[in-house]
């Protein structure tokens, strides 16, 4: 449930970091932090989003045998 919890979180900030970033106040060193934030998180969620789907590979393999 905690990367559940933890993949959530990370959408939630990446949504938004979009939403600022969509801004037209945003100075740029404002904004190159944000995209880096941004690139950071979404590495990090694809990344808990390919275990979950590993995982689900994996049960539904083991329910074949």
């Amino acid at each position: 449930m905690r990367e559940q919890q933890d993949f959530a979180t990370q959408l939630a900030r990446l949504e938004e970091i979009v939403r600022k970033l969509e801004a037209e106040d945003l100075d740029l060193d404002q904004a190159l932090r944000l995209f880096e934030e941004g690139v950071e998180r979404l590495r990090a969620a694809r990344e808990q989003l390919a275990r979950a789907e590993l995982k689900v590979k994996e049960v539904l393999e083991s329910l074949d045998r």
